[in-house]
């Protein structure tokens, strides 16, 4: 709250709020500011290959979506789409999003009302929000499955051709699975310095 007060009148008084200070250290001209240690840099390096990592794999299911329909969707819809048709069981929001490691309730939402009115998955039970579950249609059963065949010609054959592809997948995804809690906890602890006055 104290905060929102002093930007509304910082705002008002028409100044710049200025970042709190924070301990750093000093940094070297024309080097980043996020990579001003050798560990930062090496963290820096590895986010970088992250997203982009990131970025190739959602524009893939995108691209691989769009071959097998013509429902414009994110690699985001595809993605809950899938988590949706997953086991054929039907999944509440809050079930989608905790699969997906996603806390984006809003976008979620806009997600599945997308794939609803596109009429790939369909609601069923309460007309309670938190209780509400969605599964796939004829439909959605049908474009998933067209989408896992053509996933399967394609990425499969390519991963399988890299030497050691198997146990290096393995120990990527447990670091994956690792550095995943650690952005967690980092996360909690950022949440918590911002409520510090």
């Amino acid at each position: 709250m104290l905060r929102k007060t002093r930007k509304a009148a910082a705002k008002r008084a028409g100044g710049a709020i200025k970042p709190k200070q924070q301990p750093g250290t000093n940094e070297r001209p024309g080097s980043w500011h996020l990579a001003r240690t050798e560990t930062e840099r090496r963290l820096s390096e590895f986010e970088f290959r992250l997203e982009r990592l990131a970025q190739a794999y959602y524009r893939w299911k995108a691209a691989c979506f769009a071959a097998v329909c013509d429902v414009p969707l994110t690699g985001d819809d595809v993605a809950v789409l899938n988590v949706v048709r997953m086991g054929d069981e039907p999944k509440r929001l809050s079930e989608i999003g905790q699969l997906l490691n996603r806390v984006d309730v809003p976008n979620l939402q806009y997600a599945t009302r997308k794939l609803v009115k596109a009429g790939l998955i369909e609601t069923e039970g309460s007309s309670s929000r938190k209780e509400t579950r969605y599964r796939a249609t004829a439909t959605g059963r049908s474009v998933t499955e067209a989408y896992a065949e053509l996933r399967a010609t394609t990425l499969p054959p390519m991963l399988e051709a890299l030497e050691g592809w198997t146990d290096k997948s393995e120990a990527a995804g447990s670091h994956l699975e690792l550095v995943s809690s650690l952005y967690t906890q980092a996360a909690q602890v950022a949440i918590t310095r911002r409520h510090q006055p």
